[in-house]
């Protein structure tokens, strides 16, 4: 007798056969795994995402659409689909982490730079320093201003503060990179307009 745990609807028994067939047509050109593996390199995702850790969260997606009553005509389009949207929805976390670094970057290009053309105006460099430190420990903000606007070495912030480990300073800067990372992309490119580091002003 069947536990109501291990009772499966006609839906779901004819998902799961379809997907096993699937799997085990992975050598066919038109399965399910070939498609993932086109796809994965187009978005190149190989050294990322594992095909099978594609295949089987599209899968996780099929059960819980037919748990909720929903239908799933054509499972190997379904599949498809849904395992491509797995890839999409990676490749943007990619592309988002990608540009935060490349804000942050900016934001120390614009503080340093010396060119005519980078050059922020010194209240622009105040109200930017301001948000930064609203941000930012004492003593984060201490190691910013240090490494960026001093452009201090490693060893020489060490001996200026009195610290002991040089790692640990890397570290903390580390940190505060991606606090100020996250903070500058979240609000969406409005402060960095507002002192022209937006990435439409980049030219």
């Amino acid at each position: 007798m069947k536990t109501k745990n291990s009772y499966k609807s006609p839906e779901r028994q004819k998902f799961d056969a379809a997907v096993t067939d699937y799997f085990l047509k992975k050598k066919d050109q038109y399965g399910l795994l070939a498609f993932i593996e086109c796809k994965r390199r187009q978005f190149k995702l190989e050294h990322e995402l594992d095909i099978f850790d594609i295949a089987v969260e599209g899968y996780i997606r099929g059960v819980n659409k037919i748990s909720s009553g929903e239908d799933i005509e054509n499972s190997l389009a379904w599949l498809k689909t849904t395992c491509l949207n797995v890839m999409r929805e990676h490749y943007s976390k990619k592309r988002k982490k990608q540009q935060k670094e490349i804000d942050f970057s900016l934001v120390e290009y614009k503080l340093t730079s010396k060119e005519d053309s980078a050059l922020l105006s010194e209240q622009d460099v105040k109200a930017l320093l301001v948000a930064i430190k609203q941000r930012l420990s004492p003593l984060d903000f201490e190691v910013f201003v240090l490494r960026v606007l001093e452009e201090l070495s490693w060893s020489e912030i060490e001996s200026r503060m009195e610290l002991q480990s040089n790692a640990a300073l890397r570290k903390r800067y580390q940190r505060l990179k991606k606090s100020l990372q996250d903070y500058f992309f979240n609000i969406d490119n409005a402060l960095l307009e507002d002192y022209g580091l937006s990435p439409v002003n980049r030219s």
